[in-house]
């Protein structure tokens, strides 16, 4: 009787080990998506993740961001550029879709394209 004891109570002892969840498992998306994560917070997630094992995470981005001011005259979408890269130099705040993958400088200088 006190073997079986005995080899019930290792056994409950190591019954967590086995539902252990796993450090890789625990960052996938869909794990972060199911915990209620935001969709920012895990791209945050995968990009660090990424940067520490030294490969490169491309950040998913909306092919249609921009899709409404561009047609297909080249004289418009160079006015386009022109002018959204005036803002950009001007306005160091300004969204240049480069999440996580900018070095924020508090002034204008003309390295900011």
């Amino acid at each position: 009787m006190k073997k079986f004891l005995l080899t019930v109570g290792i056994l409950a002892a190591a019954l967590p080990a086995f539902s252990s969840v796993d450090v890789n498992q625990t960052t996938t998306p869909e794990y972060l998506n199911n915990y209620g994560y935001s969709e920012a917070a895990i791209n945050v997630i995968q990009m660090q993740k990424a940067m520490f094992n030294g490969e490169k995470y491309i950040v998913p981005v909306s092919s249609q961001v921009h899709a409404k001011y561009y047609k297909d005259n080249k004289v418009w979408n160079s006015l386009v550029d022109a002018t959204r890269s005036f803002f950009t130099y001007l306005d160091p705040a300004l969204d240049k879709e480069q999440f996580l993958r900018t070095d924020i400088k508090y002034y204008s200088n003309t390295g900011d394209f």
